[in-house]
């Protein structure tokens, strides 16, 4: 199972009130994003879309589906970084800064200027990360003792 599929079986089975006001939310961000998108094509490749509203219907369940998820998997991270805390030293920091220099081809200078002079949009990144690692342990773990219990 690799670590977006724990992630997301996690976040489906993670027990936590979603309030709709989120998802609708959600929901408008990504219906005015297709809505974007479609002009973009438009303006970019000639494309026609004679019926929008059409188009922008046949997406809506799946749009809804993923808009939950969203809203719900930012809530699940938001409480597992609280109940985690975990903890980014300045090594890893500089380490996954230099990283992402090299890999985006930007200066030190840039990539402050985009996440903060102290690297803390960088430092947020790296917890998720290291709050996903711990899920998909936790996932791992569980699926290792069903088949255990299971033989």
């Amino acid at each position: 199972m690799t670590k977006e599929q724990a992630y997301r079986k996690f976040v489906k089975l993670y027990d936590i009130e979603v309030p709709q006001e989120q998802v609708d939310n959600m929901f408008n961000y990504f219906m005015l994003q297709a809505k974007h998108n479609m002009q973009y094509d438009t303006l970019t490749t000639g494309a026609v879309h004679l019926n929008k509203k059409e188009e922008l219907a046949a997406m809506e369940d799946e749009m809804r589906e993923a808009a939950y998820f969203e809203a719900k998997s930012d809530l699940v991270m938001k409480e597992l970084m609280k109940k985690l805390e975990p903890e980014v030293t300045e090594e890893e920091l500089k380490a996954k800064a230099e990283e992402k220099c090299r890999k985006d081809g930007t200066s030190m200078e840039m990539l402050k200027m985009f996440f903060g002079p102290s690297l803390s949009g960088l430092k947020r990144d790296l917890q998720e990360e290291k709050v996903k690692d711990y899920i998909c342990e936790q996932m791992n773990n569980t699926f290792k003792e069903s088949e255990e219990t299971s033989d």
